[in-house]
């Protein structure tokens, strides 16, 4: 809407997240027409209705997690790069962990394993299966990313593929983060991050 009513964003705006000063810089912005204002209000106010619904279901999530699955939710909080929210979304998305008896059935659940496609006696690999818990795998490959940051293994094991495609390494550790959920769950041990290992800046 900003593009097509020729408003660029300033610099120190223009940021994958919505900062507060960012929100009110939009509610300033005035348009040349009545209607283009008042739609770029309705829409900010549908963006607050949205993001507090989100917030409270969250938080709804979390206090539910913590009282009904408490130990399950602090050994999957445990793991760098999942937090409250994401421990508690892979709890209403997986049910029972338990009940996976191998790393590659959660990571074919989760849908962390290649696809691929037979054809008259021919194997090809089509990338990344379609078949998958979409919003379980999306919250995995964006928790990849922090834990790369957060844990010197994680990191060691980035760097190592460093030079491939950044979207193939990203789900490669994702699939990594996938080993240690199962892991955790089923030795009912929380995960410790290996301090001999020295994180690079």
């Amino acid at each position: 809407m900003l593009l097509y009513h020729g408003v660029g964003i300033p610099d120190e705006f223009d940021k994958p997240n919505w900062t507060v000063s960012f929100l009110d810089w939009l509610d300033s912005l005035r348009f040349s027409t009545s209607s283009g204002t008042l739609s770029l209000q309705g829409k900010l106010r549908m963006y607050r209705f949205v993001k507090a619904e989100y917030l409270e279901i969250a938080n709804q999530m979390r206090s539910y997690c913590r009282k009904e699955h408490k130990k399950d939710y602090n050994l999957l909080r445990s793991i760098p790069g999942i937090g409250g929210y994401l421990a508690s979304v892979i709890i209403a998305e997986c049910g029972d962990i338990r009940r996976f008896n191998t790393e590659g059935q959660f990571a074919s659940f989760i849908g962390l394993v290649p696809g691929i496609y037979n054809s008259g006696g021919s194997e090809s690999c089509l990338g990344i299966t379609p078949r998958s818990r979409g919003q379980l795998r999306s919250y995995l490959i964006e928790a990849a990313w922090i834990a790369i940051r957060k844990d010197p293994e994680m990191q060691a094991y980035y760097r190592k593929h460093q030079g491939k495609n950044v979207k193939n390494i990203i789900v490669k550790v994702a699939h990594k983060m996938s080993r240690r959920i199962l892991s955790v769950i089923k030795t009912e041990t929380p995960y410790q991050v290996n301090k001999n290992l020295v994180l690079e800046q």
